[in-house]
């Protein structure tokens, strides 16, 4: 088959669509991308199975408006390029935003199937980023767009099982018509390696987007208030709209030779490397309508297969996977609390121990394997449209 990936995102650090097209590729799919460009990337990129086309460059900002241009400045490169190639078997469109799936309308007329795979809800995810009221005007359109762009869809993935009751529930996506597909990280991308320490501080590590909404500036203090009590230093291998201040606050709180900053994002083939051998993963997620219930922090999951120990807030949608004997829950937002739990697992080894081995039964329910094939199969198990071929047309 020849299938499509749609994305207003990064390719290079895009784990999760990474892993879709290396399991298409092992099945003998030809797969294109139509992503985001980054500074120094070609706008075309031949693969073996298939081109990277890198449309445009991503807006990075707080300015809501200028977040609806850029998403439909995006839409229409896509809906252009699909007009130009409409002959997909698949289009598997990635949101945010969910309208994306529109773009798609010339290869669904000429029969190819749509899939939206929602990796964040727009309505959790834009009241946690702007600090909107539940129940405002926006909402309710986003919740609109979701609605119809779910109905377009042929089917519907989703990240984990928080989500599908929303999208069912307050969505009236038929729940048949969905299926969770955890974002696992793929073992022939994210493979563990063997890393040696050079030094007998306890490391503690957080890798991802810096953004004021995944507590990152909660993650700063409270490494502050456990550095005078135990010997502590903190790498953060990522970037995003709160780098700027993050830096300014781990000045202000004199973390410079503790705390160190990667500045940059990076591939996810790279994140091993930086995470195995470190002692301890932070999640510092605030609570809020998109981290609550519905936002399952995919490095927890990360840090989970490679056998490190996880510092979590207690929210509802990682609750639902973890429970205390899988993670060192402290109460969101709560400084003091994630200082403590820092301090306790700098003191016990053997807890460490333990508790890494705990979460490891999670991938014991829930692994890679079944859920590629779970993908795989959703995409040919319905019978593609026929199609008219040239020659037949030409008869």
């Amino acid at each position: 088959m020849k299938i499509c990936m749609l994305a207003y995102a990064h390719y290079i650090n895009d784990a999760r669509i990474k892993c879709y097209v290396r399991t298409l590729e092992a099945n003998g799919h030809s797969v294109d991308v139509v992503a985001l460009r980054s500074d120094g990337e070609a706008a075309t990129e031949a693969r073996p199975s298939g081109t990277i086309f890198r449309v445009m460059d991503k807006y990075q900002g707080q300015s809501s408006a200028k977040y609806v241009w850029s998403y439909l400045k995006f839409f229409l490169k896509a809906l252009f390029f699909f007009l130009r190639r409409p002959r997909y078997d698949v289009v598997h469109v990635h949101n945010m935003p969910n309208a994306l799936v529109f773009a798609a309308i010339g290869p669904k007329l000429f029969g190819a199937r749509v899939m939206l795979d929602v990796h964040d809800l727009m309505m959790a995810n834009y009241m946690a980023k702007f600090g909107t009221a539940e129940g405002g005007l926006v909402l309710k359109v986003l919740k609109l767009e979701q609605r119809l762009s779910g109905m377009f869809a042929d089917h519907v993935f989703c990240a984990d099982h928080n989500q599908k009751d929303y999208l069912a529930e307050h969505c009236g996506i038929a729940r048949d018509k969905i299926t969770v597909l955890l974002n696992l990280p793929n073992e022939e991308i994210f493979k563990p390696v063997a890393a040696v320490k050079k030094s007998d501080v306890f490391r503690i590590v957080y890798h991802g987007t810096l953004a004021h909404r995944l507590g990152i500036d909660l993650i700063l203090r409270a490494v502050a208030r456990a550095a005078e009590r135990v010997p502590v230093e903190l790498y953060l291998y990522g970037a995003g709209d709160y780098l700027a201040d993050a830096l300014d606050l781990s000045a202000q709180l004199k973390l410079d030779q503790i705390v160190h900053f990667s500045r940059n994002f990076f591939p996810v083939e790279q994140i091993p490397q930086m995470v195995c051998g470190m002692d301890l993963g932070i999640v510092g997620n605030r609570r809020n309508p998109a981290c609550d219930k519905y936002m399952l922090p995919v490095k927890l999951l990360e840090y989970a297969y490679l056998g490190i120990p996880v510092v979590a807030p207690r929210l509802e949608v990682i609750e639902r996977y973890f429970d205390d004997t899988m993670v060192r829950y402290y109460e969101p937002e709560n400084v003091e609390q994630m200082a403590d739990a820092i301090v306790e697992l700098v003191d016990g080894p053997e807890k460490r121990e333990r508790q890494a081995r705990a979460a490891s039964a999670f991938y014991q329910k829930y692994n890679i394997k079944a859920q590629s094939d779970r993908y795989l199969n959703l995409l040919t198990a319905s019978p593609l449209p026929m199609r008219v071929r040239p020659a037949e047309r030409q008869l």
